[in-house]
């Protein structure tokens, strides 16, 4: 480009000479331009749209996404829903801490690494562990009720605790502290299960128990259940700083558990009362007799009034059925098996009654189910006296020795033969029997 411009400057010729003749300083600037233009030109890539990208590209017009937090995008990404730690507990959102740690513990136990060795029970575990580190947190909770999620969930997770550290000493004690309720609300309603067997409850009898009732503290005067929940005498817990986790230091590991003290709570509570657990009475107990009148049955209740608060009680007598006595009202029926050779005999035998035993007699050629009635040994109450039904069932034996054998061919070579009753034919009369 630079010789045809200087060409068509000389006048189009074709010689050099001209070129030579230029100005030396015209010459020099002109190199310096276009030395300037090319040398610090770069080759530009070539630009092809992305489709996917500018298909997801809003179009003009349309209002802005929604920012939303690191909490929810992990939530999301691992495709949760907000409400899924509350699921993997079975509580819902509104359960208080009690309820998240009894649900947790219960869950434990089944899915603890010590009793399983599924890895989907491990896995499953883990999730029980991080739902409960993060539900039982106040601030953490706060945050994933209204975010579904919480800002840097993993280091949380490895600061509250490793999941491997759950101590099953501490459900076992929960369950302990559960049972201990149940048997409390149980006491509150003064209706008890008394269990007798057949003979007790029919015949009668008296019965020394340890009646378990409800005081209140000497402690606290019954005071505790009330000044518990206030905000008067609570202050940080001197054992975990507030914090609810205590650190574990040794020179192989580390581990952080609940707060022993405070139960992860973060404070403590002058007005608690240890005695009572903040229940306002204890359990006692005290000796009582118990009357069974007779002829008692399965569901019938007996009533006494405790000496120590003189308070009705209840007890609810459950029976089971005996083996040998069967009862019908006020009547007692029982079998009696007899050999061939008694049955045939007959004589006098001990059958065992509900007070004493009694004499049976059994006439000579008795069949078998034949039933004896004995008058006024039944059971004994209120509404009467009942008898006593014995079923008399005679035994053939299936296995005879040859001496038995020899006995019986002579016996039934004695015996006369059994003539059964003609029966009459329907249709046909005596004479008229057809061809």
């Amino acid at each position: 480009m630079f010789r045809l411009k200087i060409f068509r400057m000389m006048g189009g010729t074709a010689t050099i000479a001209p070129c030579l003749e230029l100005d030396r300083s015209r010459s020099c600037w002109m190199w310096r331009r276009l030395v300037s233009q090319y040398q610090f030109r770069t080759t530009k890539q070539a630009y092809y749209p992305d489709r996917q990208r500018e298909a997801k590209r809003p179009a003009a017009g349309t209002a802005p996404q929604q920012v939303t937090s690191p909490a929810v995008k992990s939530s999301q990404g691992r495709g949760m829903p907000k409400d899924y730690y509350y699921k993997v507990l079975g509580v819902n959102r509104h359960a208080s801490i009690q309820q998240i740690r009894s649900a947790f513990y219960a869950l434990a136990k089944r899915y603890h690494p010590d009793s399983t060795h599924s890895e989907q029970k491990l896995k499953h575990f883990q999730e029980l562990s991080n739902a409960y580190n993060i539900l039982t947190d106040e601030t953490k909770r706060l945050e994933y009720d209204q975010l579904g999620g919480i800002k840097d969930e993993r280091a949380f997770l490895e600061q509250a605790g490793n999941p491997m550290n759950v101590d099953l000493e501490e459900a076992k004690k929960f369950d302990s502290e559960k049972s201990t309720s149940d048997e409390i609300s149980k006491l509150k309603s003064n209706e008890f299960d008394l269990p007798l067997d057949f003979m007790e409850a029919t015949v009668g009898c008296k019965k020394r128990l340890e009646l378990r009732y409800l005081r209140k503290c000497e402690t606290c005067k019954g005071k505790s259940q009330l000044m518990a929940h206030r905000d008067v005498g609570k202050e940080p817990c001197r054992r975990c700083n507030g914090t609810g986790k205590v650190t574990t230091k040794t020179a192989t590991f580390s581990s952080v558990n609940t707060c022993t003290q405070c139960k992860g709570k973060r404070f403590t509570n002058r007005n608690d009362c240890e005695t009572c657990a903040n229940r306002g009475f204890v359990v006692s107990s005290v000796d009582v007799m118990v009357a069974v009148p007779s002829g008692s049955r399965d569901g019938d209740a007996v009533s006494l009034v405790n000496p120590a608060n003189k308070q009705q009680v209840t007890y609810r007598l459950t029976v089971p059925g005996s083996e040998y006595f069967r009862r019908v009202g006020n009547d007692i029926l029982t079998d009696k098996h007899l050999n061939i050779s008694e049955a045939i005999l007959g004589g006098t035998f001990q059958v065992r009654g509900l007070y004493e035993s009694v004499e049976l007699r059994v006439e000579p050629g008795t069949q078998s189910h034949t039933q004896v009635l004995l008058k006024g040994k039944g059971v004994r109450c209120k509404e009467g006296v009942g008898h006593h039904i014995v079923t008399l069932k005679v035994r053939i034996p299936r296995n005879l020795s040859v001496k038995q054998r020899q006995l019986v061919l002579a016996l039934s070579q004695a015996e006369d033969p059994v003539f059964e009753p003609k029966t009459k034919t329907i249709g046909k009369e005596p004479g008229n029997l057809g061809p």
